[in-house]
């Protein structure tokens, strides 16, 4: 199917309020396709979130783990007259899943706000073995230490600086909890350009990154949960022309100007980051 599709019009108001600390990307639901719609808003969200779901396919995740991801492809869109480019994926609720942040979910269940209890942990090996244990108690999920560790090994690898409380969810039907596929990677390979300004260094630019939602370094906050729960990512030794080859259709949705740029901010963080395990 070709997403390159002018011929689609978002034409409604609505949004996903407070999916972002960044600021309400707009998201937009279709209801005749079953698809979800992400606009980019402060850079090129919708190029990373893309590209990571291209590369995530060439790790363990559906093989050797219980977990999912979503897969995203690019798109241009008209919204109100205007084009834009964002990307669109598949919805993976089922009829009668709910989406729950374990902000809301713990937050409920502590009857304080759950950055409150964890800010007061001593540690940050107690913070995210909390966040996992109490997760595990509320849901039924034995293995959300792992899938925790999981989501930290991503945004490690792919600096996704946006792992805050409310974007880490789980999946309700009913009185049963599921796994929520990795999703809303958009915030990685330096995409804000409002933060990462594109005339600075990306090596520069990775060095002042903090990682959520324990604010601290990346490697470490991978590190930490490994520790507890054991490495699960696996990936292939990523080389330039790997890269390379899966961004280079992507970068057609974006600015001539643009394009060069963006790919070497992309390919270095990257490659950083493969460094660190």
């Amino acid at each position: 199917m070709d997403r390159n599709r002018k011929d689609i019009r978002l034409v409604t108001n609505e949004k996903i309020a407070d999916t972002s600390s960044k600021g309400n990307q707009e998201k937009w639901f279709d209801e005749a396709t079953n698809q979800w719609y992400k606009l980019d808003q402060f850079g090129y969200e919708a190029f990373s979130e893309t590209l990571i779901s291209l590369l995530l396919e060439k790790s363990n995740i559906e093989k050797d783990t219980p977990f999912t991801f979503v897969r995203y492809e690019p798109v241009r869109v008209i919204v109100h007259n205007r084009e834009r480019t964002g990307c669109v994926s598949d919805n993976f609720l089922k009829k009668g899943e709910s989406l729950i942040t374990i902000n809301h979910l713990l937050s409920k269940v502590l009857g304080c706000p759950l950055k409150e209890k964890l800010l007061s942990l001593t540690s940050d090996k107690k913070r995210i073995a909390y966040l996992a244990d109490v997760t595990k108690e509320c849901t039924g999920l034995d293995y959300f230490g792992e899938y925790l560790t999981l989501l930290f090994e991503i945004d490690s690898l792919f600096l996704n600086d946006d792992r805050h409380l409310n974007n880490i969810a789980v999946i309700k039907m009913d009185n049963q909890y599921d796994y929520c596929p990795i999703f809303d990677n958009g915030a990685g390979l330096l995409s804000d350009i409002r933060m990462s300004p594109m005339d600075i260094e990306p090596k520069a630019l990775i060095a002042a990154l903090r990682a959520r939602p324990f604010n601290m370094n990346f490697t470490r906050q991978m590190n930490t949960a490994r520790a507890l729960y054991g490495k699960q990512l696996s990936m292939p030794v990523l080389l330039r022309e790997d890269i390379m080859e899966h961004l280079s259709p992507i970068l057609d949705f974006y600015p001539k100007r643009d394009r060069e740029i963006i790919a070497d901010r992309v390919i270095t963080c990257i490659l950083e980051r493969s460094k660190k395990g």
